[in-house]
């Protein structure tokens, strides 16, 4: 029988994880680039010894009377979230009710779809995290009675009803990594890096990987740039020295399970770099008919682990399997979207790592669906459409690679035979 999972992670072992585990002391020995090769991988565990880390292990347990405050720690087009002090957990808070509900529907089945497949990707993802999707709980129309309860707890600015949801809070890499960031890719001057460094919005860091674009200029940033989505781009995630192949093979499964298993369209769904207290799955401790319980098992934000996560689905939609035009729609989104995702001509040996894993994650899906063979034909198809758009892309300069495409197609493609499958999907029976 297979092995259950443990709450540590389903993908790697525990004395897997504590040999990719970081001790504070070990970081302060290397250099920025170093540190950031280092900590740039999902499921590796690091010790931080940051003001954050400080201030939310302060708030686990505040002195009676203190006076909670949820504070802004980013803001987007839909909405703006907010930090709880002392937890793992955030509010999502915007104006307009459909998209926050939205968001807050599709986020839960995002979350489910991760959840199983964990179990599914095993045998053939061994030692690969897949990318988190956070929970979201408690959805609070502006109507609702606790707005009388929180709303003070607010900033002052955003002391108005509206639509709100509770989530996983999605933590922010550590003060080492931030430090490492700003040593490498802003001014050298002393100044603006401790201006940088010194501005609370910027503790609020998360690490876009944009895997599909090399980056605009070679300026190094000032201090009127920000830490928060800090933009990782192809070329300088290469300089770094990262693991390239086994971080594109953990966003094609994470893609994969969007597309397939909760069939969401990822319409400017993001997938970020940042850290977590909490196990996927609940704790469980084996001894605990012989050992004496912990003082306390609250979150301890000095101890986090890496990871990447899929957020923000307020635009996006659900799809059925089964009607027409979804490699159009899945198309669109994925060339429209920030460039995550490997470009097709960009860094062909990248782009063929994340096409193997996507097209595999995508058939183990689809199989334990029982859907048709047209159906197990589909994600090929989006490929070869993605593919074909890439080389349209590279060949004219002056087009943007990552602008929206409007044009209405046919979706004669799709109508093909349903017995006409490609090389990938026969490969993979």
């Amino acid at each position: 029988m297979p092995k259950e999972p443990s709450d540590e992670s389903t993908a790697t072992t525990l004395s897997q994880r504590i040999q990719r585990s970081l001790r504070l002391e070990d970081l302060l020995s290397t250099s920025p680039e170093v540190t950031l090769q280092r900590t740039l991988s999902s499921g590796t565990a690091i010790s931080t010894a940051s003001s954050f880390a400080q201030r939310m292990n302060l708030a686990r347990f505040p002195p009676s009377g203190t006076q909670v405050t949820f504070r802004d720690i980013g803001r987007g087009s839909c909405g703006s979230i907010f930090e709880i002090p002392g937890t793992s957990y955030a509010i999502k808070r915007g104006s307009n009710v459909s998209s926050i509900w939205n968001d807050f529907n599709l986020t839960n089945l995002a979350y489910n779809s991760y959840i199983k497949c964990l179990f599914l990707f095993r045998a053939d993802f061994p030692n690969r995290e897949i990318p988190r999707s956070p929970l979201a709980r408690f959805f609070n129309s502006p109507e609702s009675p606790w707005w009388d309860t929180n709303i003070s707890y607010f900033p002052e600015g955003d002391r108005t009803k509206a639509a709100a949801f509770y989530l996983d809070r999605i933590l922010p890499v550590t003060k080492e990594m931030r430090e490492a960031i700003v040593q490498t890719y802003f001014s050298p001057d002393q100044s603006t890096q401790q201006q940088v460094l010194g501005n609370i919005n910027n503790k609020d860091c998360l690490v876009r990987l944009y895997f599909g674009q090399n980056a605009p200029a070679s300026e190094l940033y000032d201090s009127s740039d920000t830490l928060r989505n800090f933009p990782l781009y192809l070329d300088r995630a290469q300089q770094l020295k990262l693991d390239m192949d086994r971080l594109a093979e953990e966003m094609a499964l994470g893609l994969a399970i969007l597309h397939w298993e909760a069939q969401i369209d990822t319409q400017d769904v993001e997938f970020v770099i940042g850290t977590s207290t909490t196990p996927v799955l609940s704790s469980y401790h084996p001894d605990n008919r012989r050992m004496p319980p912990p003082v306390s098992t609250v979150d301890d934000f000095s101890q986090r682990e890496i990871q990447m996560w899929m957020l923000d689905f307020d635009k996006a939609t659900q799809v059925e399997l089964n009607e027409g035009g979804i490699v159009q729609k899945y198309f669109v989104a994925v060339t429209g979207n920030d460039p995550y995702f490997p470009h097709p001509r960009l860094d062909t040996g990248l782009w063929e790592t994340f096409r193997r894993a996507y097209l595999r994650g995508s058939q183990i899906i689809l199989k334990t669906k029982r859907v048709d063979k047209y159906v197990l034909g589909l994600p090929s198809k989006l490929i070869q459409r993605w593919e074909e758009w890439g080389d349209i892309s590279m060949e004219d300069d002056e087009d943007d690679p990552f602008e929206r495409n409007a044009d209405e197609e046919d979706d004669d493609e799709e109508d093909e035979d349903e017995d006409e499958l490609s090389d990938d999907t026969s490969d993979d029976d």
